[in-house]
């Protein structure tokens, strides 16, 4: 089983409540568990790769819709070239360290 679950805590800037929050961590390590295939890091960037799948594409849009609301202060994308689907996180190294990114 790949860890690159996006969220492993609660990060002090989240909006949610913690069982929201806790509710949104399960779904992301569910998510995980499934399609994950790899991550990459640098200081101000986080880009997981994902298995494409038409419903893999939709889960991962609702996650990081959700994400986007909650946390708002890094980018959140999806990169979908109907080849290969990444999940994309920037920010500065002290935003996405806030988020304990995978």
């Amino acid at each position: 089983m790949m860890r690159t679950n996006p969220l492993d805590g609660l990060p002090i800037a989240c909006a949610f409540t913690p069982g929201a929050g806790k509710d949104q961590i399960e779904r992301w390590r569910a998510f995980d568990d499934e399609y994950a295939l790899g991550v990459e890091r640098t200081e101000t960037r986080v880009v997981v790769r994902y298995a494409r799948t038409d419903e893999s594409v939709q889960r991962l849009r609702e996650l990081v819709a959700v994400e986007s609301l909650c946390c708002s202060f890094v980018d959140w994308g999806v990169e979908d070239d109907r080849k290969r689907l990444l999940f994309v996180v920037t920010g500065s190294a002290e935003q996405l360290a806030a988020l304990d990114l995978g």
